[in-house]
């Protein structure tokens, strides 16, 4: 049998660690923040922006369907945490903005989750992590070129 490809082993080790750390981090914040991690990705793209932004710019942010995006402003609005009004220069738009309970509970949860990575990951030698990071960087770079040299 032969041995798998070392690009084939990197995207399964990325793929396991992805899943092991967003299941740890969505049963601790949804437990401990009462946020999953779908509420606090969602608050985090509008937290600091006071204009708001669009569902369909949270849609393409979050990388979602649409009707996710909808449900999850729905089930944050009846929360308190964002409100949803329609544009006043586009009727079929609509724009989020987050309250100041939502921005307590984003803030609140953002410490817990910078700690819990933190904790899960500290002990790793600095060096490495430096290294891993630019390593991910670098696949980041070369999927974005393949994708420009495929748009045309």
């Amino acid at each position: 049998m032969q041995a798998r490809s070392w690009e084939v082993r990197l995207w399964v080790s990325a793929l396991s660690l992805q899943s092991e750390l967003y299941a740890r981090l969505n049963r601790t914040m949804t437990r401990e923040c009462g946020l999953t991690l779908a509420k606090y990705d969602f608050l985090a793209q509008i937290y600091g922006l006071p204009q708001g932004l669009t569902l369909g710019d949270l849609t393409r942010k979050l990388k979602v369907t649409g009707g996710n995006v909808t449900g999850l402003a729905k089930r944050l609005v009846a929360d308190g945490l964002i409100t949803r009004e329609m544009s006043a220069t586009d009727r079929r738009s609509f724009i989020v903005t987050i309250t100041r309970q939502g921005a307590v509970a984003f803030e609140a949860a953002r410490a817990r989750h910078d700690t819990l990575v933190h904790e899960w990951l500290h002990g790793l030698p600095g060096a490495d992590l430096e290294q891993a990071v630019g390593v991910l960087e670098q696949v980041r770079g070369k999927l974005a070129r393949t994708d420009a040299s495929h748009a045309g």
